[in-house]
């Protein structure tokens, strides 16, 4: 049985709008945080988005416990206020993943919060083992090497990445980088802070929150993880649920159900059929453009149908593709989805950084013999952190990090309808723990919704008046799913 590679089966945050922030170049002389901050240009890998700022570094201990020994480099960027004036608290982002970077995924979020943003700085650090923060990132093996690894192989390329690191992986952990932000924090010489953060930045914002709570005066939550969960532990299940309340969407809207009839029975079939007998397809190669072959099987199924499911456009595509590859054995398609995101996902997550925190924080509350179950994803998380965590070495995560976190700090939390990673119920978990907590769900929508319709502008007054009692949320119904497609053009007129 084949495997695809190890870095294709976790989380990515959904594109959303690009807004340029106006020129720094005036403020550029007055800096005296010590950072060194010069004009900077921070991009989106792989994508055109991009966004102006001010960049430095800070210099930290890479052990904590040895201030005097090794240090790294964190990458700090500050986007001013594009106001006459500012308040003094910024917006502190933390991007998810793990293993994504705040310098490169804050552009593609700050449209959504551009009301926010004119009175306030945006605060960014590249979590250290992501972006220019030491990254750690494995060597990139040619996809088609990637695509062709056995089970036996997964091991042996776990301990390569390991090897080819400059850093040590037990110091990469989600509580030891948050006191990098803090210092960055500091240096630049902000109070108090407002914190957004988005899927795993979620456990981020909240760490930092305990940690530091006389620090925060707003908090966001986007995609929200709730910290007594280990992150894949629940990732079948949740799969399932949003892909099969899509589907039901579609037996409900008559021109869906009659193109494509009874979908959910024909993808379990579908599972079924490629268990017994995987199919050899031919791809084109997502930046080549050449051919080359592909096994088709369960893990390649489930890696496209997962990846099409973080967006209410790419959810609309799941009746169509699923019921060609059932009814004319139509593979190509879906194969060639999962290229194009395994593709997208070696630029963008720090795949070394992304197991620090894997195992240290999330494999320990892992079942150590998961039992077989009928879910598209069956065990293949759990085999996968179980392989990697053999290998990776392990910091350690204070006492209680595993609690919830919880004060009266004022909370928004957002959630998508049909999220198949981060769903509402966890938001819901989460809420309960704070004294002012406001939990927003959209509907139709899937993973990260703060781009969507008017959930920034709500989220943007939620920081601005850091409190949600004037919010006005019936806007929220004017969010629908996205119309199926019922062809490859698009939906019907």
């Amino acid at each position: 049985m084949k495997t695809t590679r190890f870095m294709t089966f976790r989380a990515l945050l959904s594109v959303g709008l690009l807004l340029l922030a106006p020129s720094v170049l005036a403020q550029e002389e007055s800096d005296s945080s010590g950072l060194g901050l010069e004009t900077c240009e921070l991009l989106v890998p792989g994508t055109p988005l991009s966004t102006m700022g001010e960049c430095g570094w800070l210099q930290r201990p890479e052990d904590p416990a040895k201030p005097g020994g090794r240090q790294i480099d964190i990458r700090v960027a500050r986007i001013p206020a594009r106001g006459r004036e500012a308040e003094p608290d910024p917006i502190v982002f933390f991007a998810g993943g793990p293993g994504q970077a705040a310098t490169e995924s804050w552009p593609i979020v700050a449209g959504a919060l551009r009301k926010a943003t004119e009175n306030r700085d945006v605060l960014l650090v590249d979590q250290r083992g992501t972006g220019q923060s030491n990254p750690l990132k494995c060597p990139q093996i040619e996809l088609e090497e990637a695509l062709q690894a056995d089970w036996e192989a997964l091991a042996p390329m776990t301990e390569a990445c390991l090897e080819s690191l400059d850093g040590d992986p037990r110091f990469y952990t989600t509580t030891i980088a948050m006191y990098d932000i803090d210092a960055a924090r500091e240096a630049l010489g902000y109070e108090q802070v407002n914190l957004y953060g988005g899927s795993y930045g979620t456990r981020a914002a909240q760490v930092y929150y305990r940690l530091f709570p006389d620090r925060v005066r707003s908090i966001i939550l986007d995609g929200v993880v709730p910290q007594g969960l280990g992150l894949g532990t629940e990732h079948a299940v949740k799969l399932d649920q949003a892909i099969y309340k899509v589907l039901d969407g579609c037996e409900a809207d008559p021109v869906c159900a009659e193109k494509f009839p009874n979908t959910a029975d024909k993808l379990r079939e579908l599972i079924s059929t490629i268990d017994a007998e995987p199919v050899e397809v031919t791809v084109e190669h997502p930046t080549t453009g050449k051919p080359f072959a592909l096994t088709f099987n369960r893990e390649v199924l489930s890696s496209a149908l997962r990846f099409l499911s973080y967006s209410p456009e790419t959810q609309a595509m799941l009746p169509m593709l699923i019921h060609e590859a059932a009814t004319q054995r139509r593979f190509d398609r879906l194969a060639s989805q999962m290229l194009i995101t395994a593709t997208g996902l070696q630029q963008s997550i720090a795949q070394g950084m992304e197991m620090s925190v894997m195992c240290a924080e999330d494999f320990p509350l892992f079942p150590r013999d998961p039992q077989p179950n009928d879910t598209l994803l069956g065990t293949l998380m759990e085999r996968v952190t179980q392989i990697q965590c053999s290998v990776w070495p392990k910091g350690s995560v204070p006492e209680g990090f595993n609690d919830p976190v919880g004060g009266d700090a004022p909370v928004l939390l957002l959630s998508g309808e049909y999220d198949p990673v981060t769903p509402p119920e966890y938001a819901e978990q989460v809420a309960v723990h704070f004294d002012d907590a406001t939990h927003l769900v959209a509907p139709g929508q899937a993973h990260i919704v703060a781009t969507r319709g008017c959930i920034g502008d709500l989220a943007s007054q939620f920081i601005v008046e850091a409190s949600a009692a004037n919010l006005e949320t019936e806007c929220l119904s004017n969010l629908k799913p996205s119309p199926f497609f019922i062809s490859l053009t698009g939906p019907s007129p």
